[in-house]
C-alpha cells in the first residue's frame, strides 16, 4: 500500500488531525454562527486577522494530513512536519484569543454564552498542548530509532565511501523518504572531511539527496485520492485517471504548477481572497462604497493567505523543487524584501488600531487604512533591503556606505517609536492635597440676556460649557480626563501625550459631601479650555471649594456644546495680540465669569443647596487671569480674584481693586512686577501691572516661581512633552508636576485665605524653595 511509518509518527499524526477537526468546529462556530460570534471576547483585531487564513489553512492541512495517512505515501519526516504546521498555526489562533480574554475585551457581552466559548477555548487549548507532546515525543522516537539504525549499520562495516560513488537506495528501507537508506553510502564528499556526525546524519536521511525523492504533499494527496476513487466503480476509475493528468501536467508538467510555485501562491490567495470577499458581500454586505471595500478585502486578504502560505510551502514541500537546477545558496534582497513587505500586510492590519494610537493617525476609513499598510510595507522592504545589503557586503567602504542609509531609517523609526509608546502611556494629574474626596459635572448653560458678539452668525445668544468640580462625599472610577470631542483640546500629536490617557482624581456625578462651599470661577487662558485647568481645579474642591470652569466658546480652540465641537472665531480668538487690549473680548470674557456665578447659585441636581456664591473668588490664566481681575472689579461679591501669568487689561487696571489679589508669575515677565523691561512688550506689562497695583486699596500677594513658563500654570505640566521641546510650548525647566504641585498650593492658600479667613499665602522655603517674592 504505502510506506510504513513507525506507529509513534502515526500516532502523532492522527493527533494532528483530531486537533484540526476540533479547531475548524471552533473557529466555524465562532465566526460564521453570529449568535455566537456577538459574545465571544474575540471580535477584533488582531483575532480576526490570525483567524482569517488559519480557518482555511487548519482545515487544508488537516484533510491532506489524513489523506495521506490514509492512502498515501508519506515519509515520516512529512507527517510530522505536517502535523507541527497544524499546531503552530492552532496555536497562533488560541494565543490571540487568550490574549482578548486576558483583557476582557467586550466583557459586557460575554454572559453565559461567553463563557462557554472560554471554556471551548480552554478545551482547544488542552487539545493543542496534548497534541505538541505527542508530536515532541513521537519526533523523539523516530530520531532515536533512525539513529539507532545508522549506528547498526556503523557496526555491520557498513562506511561511507568517497567520491562520487554511490548505492541506488532502496524505498521500502528508507526511513523518512528522502531517497537515502541507512548504512548505504551517498555522500559526495568525503566522510573524514566532515567528520562521523555529518556521515551518520546523511545516512540517517536529514541530509537531502537527488535522485527518486519522495512524492510531495500534492502528488502524494493526488495519488492517495486517486487510488481510494479507483475502486469505487467505473466513475472512480475516470475521476482516478483524471487525477493522474492533473499531477502528470497541472502540477510536474513543463508549465505546471510546481516549476510556478510562487505565482500559484499569489493566484490562489487572490482566488480564495475573492471568493470570500463575494461570500461575505452576499452575507453581511460591503458597506457604502462597495467597490472600494472588495478591492481592499482581497488585497488584504490575498496578502494574508499569501504571507502565510509562503513559509509553509517551504517548511512543508507542498510543491516541492524537482529539477536539476541548483538551489541558490541565497535568495535576492529584493525577493526577501518584497516577501518582507506582504508579510507586513497582515501586520499592519492585525495591529491597525494600535500602529494608529501610536502614530496619532487614527484608521477610520479603507484610504486610511491603505495608506497604513503602505507606508508598513515600504519601511519593511527598505529596512530589508538595507540590513541584507550591509550584512552580506565584505568590504568595509560598502558596508559603511550602506550603514549610513539604515542608521538614518533605523534612528526615525527608533524616535517615531519611542514619541508614539510616550504619546499612550497612561498619566496621572498630581493628586489633590485636601481632606475631601473630589465630583465632577458638566454643564451647558444660555445666557438669554446676552447676544453672542463673537458668534459666527449674529443675533445668537451666549452659550457656555461650565465644568464643575466639587467636595465629594464618596470615591468612585475616575472620570476621563477628556472626554468625546474634549479629546481634540491638544493638537501635539505624538509631541504630546494622548488626552485619553491622563488620568484624574474626580468622579463623575459622585454624591456631594454635606454642607454648603464657597465658589471659585475658574477662567483659562486664550485658546485653552476650563479641563486643562484639572489639577488646579481638583486641589481646590478637596479642600472645600466649589470650582465653575468656564471655557469661553469661540475663544478655546475646542469647545463642546450639547455633544458637538466648536471652533474658535476671529473674532473671539484673534490673530493680533493688539486687539486683546481694545477691552471688547475682556468684557465678554468678564461677563462670562459673572454669568457663571450667578447660573450656578440656582443650578439643581445633586449641587442644589450646596454652593454659597454669596462670596465668590475669580481664578485666571493669562488673558484669563486679566478676565479675572476684571470680573472681580465689577462683582460686589468678590472677595479675591487670582492671575496666573496674565498681563492685566481693562478698567481694572486704572481702578484697581478694593479686594486682595493674587500675581503668580515667572522671573522676569513683568507681571507680578520684578522685572527691568527691555522691550516695549516687557515695558507695556510692567506699567499696566504697576498701575493695578497703585490702584488697588486691598492686599495684593507678588510671587514668582522660579524654573516655571507660562504653560506650567495649566496641565501642560502634566502632559508629555519632550523636553527638548519645553521651549517651544513655554514650559520651563521645573519638572512640570511639580510647578503644579507649587501653583496649586498657592492658589488654593490664596482661595481658602479670602474664602474661609485662612491664613495668606506666605513664602515657604522648606516646602516651596522655588517660590520668591516679587520686588
Amino acid at each position: 500500500m504505502g510506506e510504513q511509518q513507525p506507529p509513534v509518527v502515526r500516532r502523532a499524526a492522527w493527533w494532528a488531525v483530531g486537533c484540526a477537526v476540533l479547531f475548524t468546529a471552533f473557529a466555524f462556530g465562532t465566526t460564521q454562527i453570529r449568535a455566537l460570534r456577538a459574545h465571544s471576547p474575540w471580535q477584533d483585531d488582531p483575532y480576526d486577522v490570525v483567524v482569517s487564513f488559519t480557518q482555511l489553512l487548519v482545515p487544508a492541512l488537516g484533510l491532506a494530513l489524513a489523506v495521506r495517512l490514509v492512502a498515501g505515501r508519506p515519509a515520516p519526516r512529512d507527517l510530522l512536519r505536517g502535523g507541527r504546521a497544524v499546531l503552530a498555526l492552532v496555536a497562533a489562533t488560541a494565543v490571540a484569543d487568550w490574549i482578548a480574554v486576558a483583557l476582557r475585551t467586550h466583557a459586557d457581552l460575554w454572559g453565559g454564552t461567553g463563557r462557554l466559548l472560554v471554556a471551548a477555548l480552554a478545551v482547544l487549548t488542552l487539545a493543542a498542548g496534548a497534541t505538541g507532546l505527542v508530536l515532541h515525543r513521537a519526533t523523539a522516537g523516530a530520531t532515536a530509532l533512525v539513529l539507532h539504525r545508522a549506528t547498526a549499520g556503523d557496526r555491520t562495516g557498513s562506511s561511507v565511501q568517497q567520491g562520487n560513488q554511490g548505492i541506488a537506495p532502496d524505498r521500502d528501507a528508507d526511513p523518512d523518504g528522502s531517497g537515502t537508506v541507512p548504512g548505504r553510502a551517498v555522500a559526495t564528499v568525503p566522510a573524514g572531511s566532515r567528520g562521523r556526525g555529518a556521515a551518520v546524519a546523511e545516512r540517517a536521511g536529514s541530509l537531502p539527496q537527488h535522485g527518486n525523492p519522495a512524492p510531495d504533499w500534492a502528488e502524494d494527496v493526488l495519488d492517495g485520492v486517486g487510488r481510494v476513487t479507483a475502486r469505487c466503480g467505473t466513475p472512480g476509475r475516470a475521476l482516478a485517471r483524471a487525477l493522474a493528468w492533473v499531477r502528470r501536467v497541472v502540477v510536474g508538467g513543463r508549465h505546471g504548477l510546481r516549476r510556478h510555485r510562487l505565482t500559484t501562491a499569489v493566484l490562489g490567495s487572490l482566488a480564495v481572497a475573492a471568493g470570500m470577499t463575494v461570500a461575505e458581500a452576499r452575507g453581511d454586505g460591503l458597506g457604502a462604497q462597495p467597490v472600494a471595500a472588495a478591492v481592499a478585502r482581497t488585497a488584504i486578504g490575498a496578502a494574508c493567505l499569501l504571507a502565510a502560505v509562503v513559509p509553509i510551502n517551504a517548511y512543508l514541500g507542498v510543491l516541492r523543487r524537482r529539477d536539476d537546477r541548483p538551489v541558490p545558496a541565497r535568495r535576492s534582497a529584493l525577493a526577501c524584501a518584497g516577501y518582507a513587505m506582504v508579510a507586513s500586510v497582515p501586520v499592519a492590519l492585525a495591529f491597525r488600531a494600535g500602529v494608529g494610537a501610536l502614530l496619532d493617525y487614527p484608521v477610520t476609513s479603507w484610504g486610511r487604512l491603505g495608506r497604513l499598510v503602505a507606508v508598513v510595507a515600504v519601511l519593511a522592504g527598505l529596512l530589508t533591503v538595507l540590513l541584507l545589503g550591509v550584512r552580506r557586503r565584505r568590504r568595509w567602504p560598502a558596508k559603511a556606505l550602506l550603514s549610513v542609509p539604515l542608521a538614518i531609517v533605523l534612528a526615525v523609526v527608533g524616535t517615531v517609536g519611542y514619541l508614539g509608546v510616550r504619546h499612550v502611556l497612561p498619566r496621572s494629574l498630581p493628586a489633590p492635597t485636601g481632606p475631601y474626596r473630589v465630583g465632577r459635572v458638566a454643564f451647558d448653560w444660555t445666557d438669554t440676556g446676552r447676544v453672542d458678539p463673537l458668534a459666527p452668525h449674529p443675533g445668537r445668544h451666549r452659550e457656555l460649557s461650565v465644568w464643575v468640580w466639587y467636595p465629594a462625599a464618596a470615591g468612585g472610577r475616575p472620570a476621563p480626563y477628556a472626554p468625546g470631542h474634549w479629546a481634540g483640546m491638544l493638537s501635539f500629536g505624538l509631541l504630546a501625550n494622548r488626552l485619553d490617557v491622563l488620568r484624574t482624581h474626580s468622579v463623575a456625578g459622585a454624591p456631594v459631601a454635606a454642607g454648603r462651599f464657597p465658589l471659585v470661577v475658574l477662567e483659562p487662558g486664550l485658546g485653552l479650555a476650563a479641563p486643562q485647568f484639572s489639577a488646579l481645579a481638583e486641589d481646590l474642591a478637596s479642600h472645600g471649594i466649589v470650582v465653575a470652569g468656564v471655557t469661553p466658546t469661540y475663544s478655546a480652540n475646542r469647545t463642546v456644546l450639547n455633544g458637538h465641537p466648536v471652533a474658535p472665531t476671529a473674532a473671539g480668538n484673534p490673530a493680533d495680540p493688539e486687539r486683546l487690549n481694545d477691552g471688547r473680548l475682556l468684557a465678554v470674557w468678564a461677563a462670562d465669569a459673572r454669568f457663571a456665578a450667578d447660573r450656578i447659585r440656582r443650578v439643581g441636581g445633586r449641587l442644589a443647596g450646596h454652593v454659597d456664591a454669596r462670596r465668590v473668588a475669580y481664578v485666571g490664566h493669562s488673558f484669563g487671569g486679566a478676565a479675572a481681575l476684571q470680573a472681580c472689579h465689577e462683582d460686589r461679591r468678590c472677595v479675591g480674584a487670582a492671575d496666573l501669568d496674565g498681563t492685566p487689561y481693562g478698567p481694572v487696571v486704572r481702578t484697581g481693586l478694593a479686594a486682595p489679589m493674587l500675581l503668580l508669575g515667572t522671573p522676569g515677565d513683568c507681571i507680578a512686577g520684578a522685572c527691568h523691561p527691555t522691550d516695549a512688550v516687557h515695558r507695556e506689562i510692567a506699567a499696566a501691572s504697576g498701575s493695578l497695583r497703585a490702584a488697588s486699596t486691598g492686599p495684593a500677594f507678588r510671587y514668582e516661581i522660579a524654573g516655571a513658563e507660562h504653560f506650567n500654570f495649566t496641565d501642560y505640566g502634566a502632559y508629555y512633552v519632550p523636553s527638548a521641546l519645553h521651549g517651544l510650548a513655554q514650559l520651563g525647566p521645573i519638572d512640570g508636576d511639580r510647578g503644579l504641585v507649587v501653583t496649586d498650593a498657592y492658589v488654593t492658600a490664596f482661595a481658602r485665605h479670602v474664602l474661609r479667613g485662612g491664613p495668606p499665602p506666605a513664602l515657604d522655603p522648606h516646602r516651596f524653595p522655588e517660590v520668591h517674592p516679587a520686588r
